[in-house]
């Protein structure tokens, strides 16, 4: 593919020079080439539409799974046919190349090289060939469980060995093999990440990155948080192409986030060819569920793409009273508006509907992590909350576009804007105190709603300076978030409930607003990226400036008097990484990266907080062959948090003389062991430690979320031959290390070891068909173990998701 090469890519290029050159001399004096006869090999359907050669020839070698390389300059004039149908490799390049003088030449391992036809009688010179490692487009799907490209970490779609920090990428591959119903399952085998409170919650996604919880985006932009953190969109993974998880800090690129990383989820987009998917569910808790995912071309030209996803789901839970009805509508359109311009719209609607809160309520430590409860014990399915009273409610809504304009050869222009608006309701009985058997309890209500528009203008070049390829990026983003959130309560305003017969009391009532908090968040920040590589090495360089603002205003609703608190931040964040690529396909880097993070509220002089502030240095090894089939990668970081919110046990003022060290080991591997034999494994060590705080019994603690060990392993194998041809098996095993759920370090949760499994038939391959019925069952947490997932206090213990079966049958086409 034509563009930035990689360093790898470049040197691979000049070992081949040489060949190169005495294979087109000999083609000149009429010696025949040896060219692998792919025109036997499989066809696949194309729907490519007529345009730039080079965007065609592109487009041609993702679809096909090779790598295309040509000298850019020599088609830069040249338009391809339309590509309709049913081709082999060879076919569909000779229908591209049809009347241009030039011919598709293979050199093996997939690559394919572009050169003038051997009919011309001329003796050729050497023909430079310029081209780039296969990475493939970081928004498509990889047609595997192994990424090599990552938008997140760079916003270039730079090739992960050339990527000097931890990324983790989840494909749709992977979360349909193992067959993930939610975000938390399908992250439950990456290294470092911690699903907070087992994932139970039906209302929000709750996260833990390397000790902290993430900034969340998707599709490069951040989404919504609202004032306290409730009118967070929850995010399907049936609307996903993919979910990457960079790991350290990132305000380098995206502004005020948390040290630790954030998660980033790619929309599926429009498809080139026609593909649909039909998708029924069933499971565990009355699961019952549809989906459908229709794309491809509207036009004959394939100028006008569209992708349409939809679901609906009806389903309980673990938890008695806890349950949901969803649904979900995301279109998106695609339109090459001119050759160098290209726009597509992005959209989606979805509605949750919870009985029981939409979410496991928190349960005492007496009967959970303690026994010897004159109650007895609380199990997983124990709901201490009111069932005509208890209830949640999400609406989302989100419109947005990504607008792509190419000036030249060297300068290409992109804005990526959405606007999106998040409505949650929320009414819970909780826990506040025991008396004997008895739990004391209060009613509540929160509603929360947020209006946030994003926009993110990018200027990408791409040029050579000496020995030197640059990949240059110049931007600027604006975020505004505008939030409301009202609390009713009226005190213990409910009878309590009795722990050993748990008989409900029915007499929950919405108390009156007591407090309202508006708060408007702005955003502007400037940044620059270069991304310099020359004789093996690749040196990152990035810095940003951020202007942060916060006008809050709470207002007590009893009292009527209203409280207004502004904050203005601004911060410089930097990066610099280097990697080095050597030609077996290992890649060292190194990294320094900063990040911050406004800080709500005053300190004791009534002074507006300041912004935490965090650091991480990471080194880390990548190893991926040439085929792509693999992917290993290790890294070792150390990471600090500074500024971070304290109280001073003695006056009980709060300051910011806080700080939280982290320190960490991530292993993680998506290898092709053979034919049909896949597995994915991870391994985590961290040790974490509050360095510093206004509490003497806080210092030197954990960091709340961070197991010291963690580990997984799945294997999964497809069996490709003979009567069994399209049975697939999986089975997995993770391990979650022992962690508090909060800073005193009074609750500790043990560790756990979970079983998986998957068990899937494609009937289309046992057929010899490429399009069919697939059937599917998975299984989590397959032995049911029982396992708190954290107390975050003494009336705040959760437990994990207990074992869930669901059974599907997919039809695509």
């Amino acid at each position: 593919m034509a563009g930035f090469p990689s360093p790898h890519a470049a040197r691979a290029q000049l070992s081949r020079l040489a060949p190169l050159a005495l294979a087109v001399g000999l083609s000149a004096l009429g010696a025949p080439l040896a060219v692998a006869d792919s025109a036997t090999g499989a066809a696949h359907q194309y729907q490519l539409p007529a345009g730039d050669m080079a965007a065609a020839l592109t487009s041609f070698a993702r679809q096909a799974g090779i790598s295309v390389q040509f000298d850019a300059a020599q088609i830069a004039s040249l338009q391809a046919p339309a590509l309709r149908g049913e081709y082999s490799i060879q076919e569909g390049f000779a229908q591209l190349l049809a009347g241009s003088g030039l011919q598709a030449v293979e050199q093996g391992q997939g690559v394919y090289v572009v050169l003038p036809s051997s009919s011309d009688s001329a003796m050729l010179g050497v023909l430079l060939v310029t081209g780039e490692r296969v990475a493939g487009d970081p928004t498509a799907p990889t047609g595997s469980l192994v990424a090599r490209s990552s938008l997140s970490a760079t916003k270039t779609g730079t090739d992960l060995l050339a990527t000097p920090q931890a990324v983790n990428v989840v494909t749709r591959e992977e979360i349909e093999a193992r067959g993930a119903g939610d975000l938390a399952q399908a992250l439950q085998y990456t290294p470092g990440v911690i699903s907070q409170y087992g994932n139970t919650d039906q209302r929000h996604d709750w996260f833990s990155v390397r000790g902290f919880n993430p900034g969340r985006f998707m599709d490069g932009l951040r989404l919504p948080f609202g004032v306290l953190g409730y009118a967070q969109p929850r995010i399907e993974p049936f609307l996903l192409e993919r979910v990457e998880v960079l790991k350290g800090p990132g305000s380098v690129l995206y502004g005020q986030s948390a040290p630790g990383g954030l998660l980033n989820m790619v929309s599926k987009r429009p498809t080139e060819t026609t593909q649909g998917e039909l998708r029924a569910e069933y499971g565990s808790h009355e699961h019952k569920e549809l989906g459908l995912d229709l794309g491809g071309p509207l036009d004959e030209l394939g100028r006008v793409r569209y992708r349409l996803v939809g679901l609906l789901r009806d389903a309980d839970s673990q938890v008695d009273h806890v349950g949901e009805e969803r649904q979900l509508l995301a279109p998106s359109l695609s339109l090459q508006l001119s050759e160098n311009t290209n726009l597509t719209l992005l959209a989606h609607y979805q509605h949750i509907d919870a009985d029981g809160g939409g979410a496991p309520p928190a349960l005492p430590a007496q009967g959970t992590l303690y026994g010897g409860a004159a109650w007895g014990k609380l199990g997983p399915d124990t709901f201490i909350g009111e069932p005509n009273y208890d209830h949640f409610s999400n609406k989302q809504m989100f419109l947005g576009y990504e607008l792509e304009h190419r000036l030249n050869d060297i300068w290409t222009l992109r804005q990526n804007l959405r606007l999106a608006r998040v409505e949650t309701d929320t009414q819970r009985v909780q826990g506040a105190a025991l008396m004997g058997n008895n739990l004391v309890r209060y009613a509540w209500a929160f509603p929360e709603d947020s209006d946030s528009l994003t926009l993110d203008n990018q200027a990408l070049a791409s040029f050579s300076w000496g020995q030197a390829e640059h990949r240059l990026l110049l931007g600027l983003d604006y975020q505004l978030e505008e939030g409301t959130y009202d609390e009713h309560f009226d005190g213990l305003n409910v009878s309590p409930i009795d722990l050993v017969t748990l008989a409900y009391t029915g007499d929950a009532v919405k108390p009156p607003l007591t407090t309202r908090r508006e708060q408007d968040r702005y955003q502007l920040g400037a940044y620059l990226q270069d991304e310099i590589a020359i004789n093996g090495f690749t040196l990152h360089l990035a810095g940003r400036y951020d202007l942060a603002a916060a006008d809050n205003t709470t207002r007590n609703m009893v009292a009527g008097t209203k409280t207004d608190v502004d904050q203005r931040d601004e911060a410089f964040t930097g990066r610099v990484g280097l990697v080095y690529e050597f030609d077996s396909g290992f890649a060292p880097y190194f990294s320094y990266s900063e990040s911050f993070l406004p800080t709500s509220g005053t300190d004791a002089s009534g002074n507006a907080l300041q912004p935490t502030e965090g650091k991480q240095y990471e080194l880390g090894l990548r190893y991926q062959p040439h085929d792509g089939s693999s992917l290993w990668t290790l890294s070792t970081y150390e990471l600090t948090q500074q500024n971070v919110l304290t109280r001073d046990m003695l006056t009980n003022q709060r300051s910011q003389t806080g700080e939280v060290r982290v320190r960490g080991l991530e292993l993680e591997a998506k290898v092709q062991l053979a034919e049909g034999l896949q597995a994915l494994a991870s391994y985590t060590l961290a040790d974490s430690e509050i360095t510093r705080d206004g509490n003497p019994a806080v210092q030197g603690n954990e960091q709340p979320f961070v197991p010291n060990k963690q580990g997984s392993l799945w294997l999964a194998y497809s069996v490709q031959h003979g009567v069994l041809r399209g049975l697939g098996l999986g089975g997995g095993a993770r391990y979650i290390g022992e962690s508090y759920g909060e800073t005193a370090n009074l609750y500790e949760t043990d560790g756990v070891t979970l079983f998986d499994a998957s068990l899937s038939y494609d009937v289309a391959q046992a057929m010899g068909a490429e399009n069919g019925v697939t059937l599917q069952l998975s299984a989590n947490n397959l032995t049911d173990r029982e396992y708190l997932s954290t107390c975050i206090s003494a009336l705040g213990c959760y437990w994990g998701e207990g074992r869930t079966v669901t059974g599907s049958v997919s039809y695509n086409w």
